[in-house]
């Protein structure tokens, strides 16, 4: 199945208007967006958040807008089909959320117009969940037979629909009959993901797409066979059972290892992440990854920090760049090796040598962010294989 980048130049898969920010976005663009992430994927948790991230200096924005409205806050999108006959869409794909939704008409208090929105008036297949059913958690207190979807922010209902069943089509050869997804008619406006109008739920819920078999998302390098293929085991962290978590035991840059213990590492656990583009670490192992690469880096000059992004420098007039290779280390001995693409962020990637480069890590907050987590950054270029049934994951550099 096709994938872009939401920022890339086949950013629209329909072919239509592309968002506006398809264009580099600034590294305090990018924190906001990874803030509201996080803050979206810990909701539960917002007690006490504000406090805690202000003393490791990530600051969640206060607010009760959902995740799905802030800018670029799904980074990757397939055109997917919809019932029969087909109705295609430009959606977006997630690998925390849980569920899958698509904007369906009509669109009731819709401020924009209901286009583009599936339309399930007009296919043959189309089938909505009843109450009482297996996959009908909510309670039916309305009088309809009808399953009820909500879309929740912590506390706040942003969207309402129906559950419901339709034909999905992910190519010509590969059709879903019965796929389960909520369909949005109220409050379907927060559901526009920039050009999507939906979401394909990848992540561990026994209803995502993920757990009814094999999925390839994007495409592969030929030359790479994947023989050499290193597995790590999956974990889970029952705080966040829809989520993929592995083991990170250690991290070294440039060969040295980082005086981090595992346990630090196991007590907190690792998620990977495909909508946050940087790296959160436990604030100890941020700390220790800082201080080494600072000193790895001291012939360069220092720059201005882009909010947790403290570690910067000023490539201007530079004529060659020599970063540190950054190792991180997982359970079973698979080492996923980090270079300067995978771990810098730069203000005018089509040019280094006059840009201004930061280290694209941070400092996760404890304990109201209780996790590490692998940001999209860190796994760009690298195939990154979820094996649900084998429950473990795999890394192939280089092959996309």
């Amino acid at each position: 199945m096709p994938l872009v980048h939401r920022r890339g130049p086949c950013g629209s898969p329909l072919g239509g208007a592309r968002s506006n920010d398809n264009e580099h976005p600034t590294a305090d663009d990018v924190f906001d967006r990874d803030a509201l992430r996080l803050r979206s994927l810990f909701a539960a948790r917002q007690g006490g958040v504000q406090a805690a991230a202000e003393e490791a200096s990530l600051t969640i924005p206060a607010t009760s807008t959902p995740i799905s409205v802030a800018p670029g806050a799904l980074e990757y999108r397939v055109l997917a089909g919809y019932g029969t006959p087909v109705q295609r869409f430009n959606v977006a794909f997630d690998t925390n959320y849980g569920a899958s939704v698509l904007r369906c008409k009509p669109c009731f208090a819709s401020a924009a117009p209901c286009e583009p929105a599936f339309d399930p008036f007009i296919s043959s297949s189309f089938a909505a969940v009843a109450c009482g059913s297996p996959e009908c958690s909510a309670e039916c207190t309305d009088g309809s037979s009808r399953c009820p979807f909500t879309v929740q922010f912590g506390n706040t209902t942003v969207a309402n629909g129906t559950l419901v069943r339709d034909t999905l089509t992910l190519s010509p050869s590969a059709t879903i009959s019965g796929f389960t997804f909520g369909c949005i008619e109220a409050g379907a406006d927060a559901l526009t993901f920039d050009a999507a109008v939906g979401l394909i739920d990848l992540s561990r819920n026994t209803n995502s797409l993920a757990s009814g078999g094999f999925l390839s998302v994007g495409a592969s390098r030929p030359e790479y066979n994947g023989s050499d293929i290193k597995y790590a085991p999956m974990s889970s962290n029952p705080n966040h059972p829809n989520s993929y978590f592995v083991h990170l035991v250690g991290i070294s840059i440039g060969g040295e290892d980082l005086p981090v213990q595992p346990t630090v590492f196991a007590a907190a656990g690792t998620m990977l992440e495909v909508a946050t583009e940087f790296t959160f670490l436990v604030p100890a192992a941020y700390a220790a990854l800082r201080d080494v690469f600072r000193r790895e880096m001291a012939q360069y000059p220092p720059a201005p920090p882009f909010r947790a992004l403290d570690t910067c420098y000023n490539f201007t007039g530079t004529k060659e760049l020599s970063t540190p290779v950054v190792a991180l280390r997982f359970n079973g001995g698979t080492v996923l090796e980090l270079d300067a693409p995978q771990m810098m962020y730069f203000t005018d990637p089509s040019d280094v040598f006059s840009s201004v480069g930061c280290l694209a890590f941070a400092a996760a907050p404890l304990p109201e962010f209780p996790v590490s987590v692998i940001g999209t950054l860190a796994q760009r270029s690298t195939e990154v294989v979820y094996d649900v049934r084998g429950g473990r994951v795999g890394f192939i550099p280089g092959r996309c």
